[in-house]
């Protein structure tokens, strides 16, 4: 088996999630299915069933990741005007760009987040996939936006070639996805949290994404960015691996030979460690691009890819 990424021999298996089989490349780090579904069933499912439950939840979460995700670009690009976000689910980030007087235009393949975005938000959504919407509308845009996409799609190298195809000479690229050379994912495994299949089909590290970048562009900055519950995830793991060392019968004697500790010592525990001291760790996870998920800012160089 070779890499589907670089091309690597160097691939081990990873873990079994749901009756689905993912393995990992020790030469790009990337994560992936090893038997992708069908295009027609994943278009179907994309276009028909898809909701996006996660995303409604987290709304005020997204929109927040929006206001910096635009603060940033508005360092690197001052005189962008237009934004394409390819993927637009609910429309959260179409919205805090459209706040800011960009001109905006959203791409999503579901038919009904496309139509509730556009007439909640009064912005344009088009329901179609990337490459239809490529074929019918030439035309480019200073900041072409793919936040938590491009682990869903099959043909990751084509998709980003695409995204470029939208993206003006001297404009931004930019893309979010979960990091697979992250502390989360080390302290997780197999109970990693983005790995989810059928839907996400990669876990990509900063290095497999650049394996697939054209020569036409330039990475203006790669960072990472974690939340605080990726902290305290890893941290209960740690010591849950400890634990398990230690007394490796599984019976917890502390909590046989001590009562329980009350509700309100609980909730004192909660608020000062959970609330005030994690948050303030969390950024160490960040260092060395080992955050829990992975941000690239690319710059188009020119029309000519040089694939």
């Amino acid at each position: 088996m070779l890499c589907p990424i670089c091309q690597s021999k160097n691939i081990s298996f990873f873990a079994y999630k749901n009756e689905y089989e993912f393995h990992r490349c020790k030469a790009c780090k990337v994560i992936f299915l090893h038997k992708l579904p069908p295009s027609k069933k994943l278009n179907e499912y994309y276009a028909k069933h898809f909701s996006y439950r996660d995303g409604l939840a987290n709304e005020k979460i997204i929109r927040k990741r929006g206001t910096i995700i635009l603060h940033k670009i508005k360092k690197i690009v001052p005189t962008a005007t237009t934004i394409c976000d390819v993927g637009s689910g609910h429309g959260f980030f179409l919205d805090e760009a459209k706040k800011k007087k960009y001109d905006t235009i959203g791409i999503e393949p579901s038919v009904l987040l496309a139509k509730i975005t556009g007439k909640k938000y009064r912005v344009l959504v088009c329901a179609m996939d990337l490459q239809d919407y490529t074929k019918t509308n030439p035309g480019q845009f200073d900041v072409v936006t793919c936040i938590h996409v491009i682990e869903h799609v099959k043909k990751p190298k084509k998709f980003i070639s695409d995204l470029l195809t939208l993206v003006k000479p001297g404009g931004i690229l930019y893309i979010e996805t979960p990091n697979s050379d992250s502390h989360l994912l080390y302290a997780e495994r197999e109970h990693y949290t983005f790995l989810i299949p059928p839907e996400h089909l990669w876990i990509f590290s900063w290095k497999s994404i650049k394996t697939m970048l054209p020569h036409n562009v330039h990475i203006k900055c790669i960072q990472t960015y974690s939340y605080s519950e990726h902290f305290m995830g890893i941290l209960k793991r740690i010591i849950k691996k400890k634990n398990d060392i230690i007394n490796p019968t599984g019976i917890n004697v502390k909590q046989i030979t001590e009562s329980r500790p009350s509700t309100f010592k609980k909730q004192i525990s909660y608020f000062f460690f959970d609330r005030l001291i994690a948050p303030f760790l969390t950024g160490v996870l960040n260092l060395y691009h080992k955050g829990s998920v992975l941000e690239l800012y690319v710059e188009k160089i020119s029309n000519k890819s040089g694939l």
